[in-house]
């Protein structure tokens, strides 16, 4: 399965040396060219080491760089006005790479974008699910994924409580 993803959870898991979460959930991640220059370029000049890691997954391959198609773009923007958002440079390009590939899963974890997704038929998946679905597969123990998730609020993650505790509840019952 493939998924195309903005720069928010590649940072996340990046940060905590778990992109291989991702790899283990999907056969390639596609990313646009924004968010290469977001995730990695910027990250590089600033030392990040999570831009180290998602640099070395583009160059084994099972991150891809893509562009993004105008037409993709224009779908996109048209949603956002509908919905009265306005989205960044790489949730745009991140959607407009799903539309334009036929890729259904976009990885995000902004709820402007995941509510653009969803209006044009994407399902918007983010940094909790990716969790939860490794629990679910035993590439990670329950504990380890409330101890992430934990960590990764009181670095700046912001959810709000609902989707937090929705999590929680979650976990417990895996």
């Amino acid at each position: 399965m493939v998924a195309v993803s903005d720069t928010g959870p590649l940072i996340w898991l990046g940060r905590y040396d778990l992109l291989r979460l991702l790899k283990g959930l999907y056969s390639k991640v596609l990313i646009p060219e924004a968010v290469y220059r977001e995730a990695v370029t910027v990250g590089v000049e600033r030392g990040h080491k999570d831009a180290f890691l998602i640099e070395k997954a583009v160059e084994d391959g099972w991150v891809e760089v893509c562009k993004s198609t105008v037409e993709g773009i224009a779908i996109a923007r048209k949603a956002e006005g509908a919905l009265g958002v306005e989205l960044g440079g790489g949730e745009r390009e991140a959607i407009a790479l799903a539309l334009g590939r036929g890729v259904k899963t976009v990885l995000t974890d902004d709820e402007e974008t995941y509510f653009t997704g969803r209006r044009l038929g994407l399902e918007a998946k983010g940094v909790l699910y990716i969790l939860l679905r490794s629990v679910r597969k035993g590439v990670l123990r329950r504990e380890e994924a409330g101890r992430l998730v934990n960590q990764m609020l009181k670095d700046g993650l912001w959810l709000s409580p609902l989707i937090i505790q929705k999590f929680h509840e979650t976990l417990d019952r895996l």
